[in-house]
């Protein structure tokens, strides 16, 4: 190759490894930031306030409707949705079905979106005969109820569920000594709001939110379950996205309705997840406007 056209190839290869250079590093700042429909610049790096999550799009539709200048985010094979609500920083979190899904999701949350609190409401079914469909369990805990050892027995004994007990989850936290949970707390703030808030499809009570990748039509082990964990209900990923976010030292609730009831209403009710949404939506509200208020204290007092 003549030593001209050469030196023109070289510096056309530069320029165009420089061009890509420059598009590499200006892309991630441009994917950091959009603009609102106010014009405001919204900087997508930023903290949120509250993650909500739900693992079925029924359980969200009322949330993602709320959700003003949202922006949908796709991280490998879990769906977010980043807005507004009341003015605040909130993502909606398609979890999936699972545990599997709702750590994996959890996990994402929490370390793309760092948020003071998550939320995980949906569906459940009852583990509580006293228990009617679209009552809301507010989780003072949670508890993964397929976590249990069994005591020996021979071939022909068969399955005896009372020969089961508990297991305890253990997380190594801040990298230290293993710290036992055979259930994960919920936060009391939040739960203290969810009790006191309107609602006219059921009733709002505490209790204690069971989760394993099990669904359960005997009545027998739904007893079991009640007896042995004292779970209120039973889905397939709240105990699971409160571990991880222990974890992650995030604050952390689950509200879950009742869909459905082996005691008295086996057919679930489809409308149920957005029962759930709808009062999770006012729970935020109200958490926003009273972190709204407190702060307006704090400064009138300064």
């Amino acid at each position: 190759m003549p030593a001209n056209r050469f030196r023109l190839h070289l510096i056309g290869s530069l320029t165009a490894v420089c061009l890509l250079a420059l598009f590499m590093v200006y892309l991630p700042a441009q994917v950091s930031t959009s603009q609102s429909r106010s014009g405001a610049r919204v900087d997508e790096s930023a903290p949120v306030d509250i993650v909500v999550q739900g693992a079925l799009d029924s359980e969200l539709r009322p949330l993602l409707a709320a959700l003003e200048d949202k922006r949908e985010l796709q991280l490998a094979a879990w769906t977010f949705w980043r807005g507004r609500i009341a003015g605040q920083n909130v993502v909606i979190s398609r979890t999936e079905v699972g545990p599997i899904n709702a750590v994996a999701a959890t996990v994402l949350a929490t370390t793309n979106f760092r948020p003071r609190l998550i939320i995980n409401q949906g569906t459940a079914g009852a583990n509580d005969a006293d228990l009617k469909f679209f009552d809301i369990i507010a989780g003072e805990s949670t508890v993964d109820y397929g976590a249990f050892h069994s005591e020996p027995a021979k071939a022909g004994e068969g399955i005896q569920l009372s020969r089961s007990s508990p297991m305890s989850h253990r997380l190594r936290l801040e990298g230290k000594k293993l710290v036992p949970f055979q259930s994960f707390p919920g936060d009391e703030e939040i739960l203290k709001m969810t009790l006191a808030a309107k609602y006219t499809h059921g009733r709002v009570l505490k209790g204690v939110i069971g989760s394993a990748f099990e669904f359960n039509r005997e009545i027998d082990r739904l007893l079991w379950v009640r007896r042995t964990f004292g779970a209120s209900s039973e889905d397939m990923e709240s105990a699971f996205a409160a571990g991880a976010a222990v974890g992650f030292k995030t604050r952390f609730l689950a509200i879950r309705i009742i869909s459905d009831s082996e005691f008295n209403a086996p057919q679930i009710q489809g409308v149920a997840g957005e029962y759930c949404a709808a009062l999770v939506l006012d729970v935020i509200k109200h958490w926003f406007s009273q972190g709204q208020q407190q702060r307006w204290s704090t400064c009138l007092t300064r």
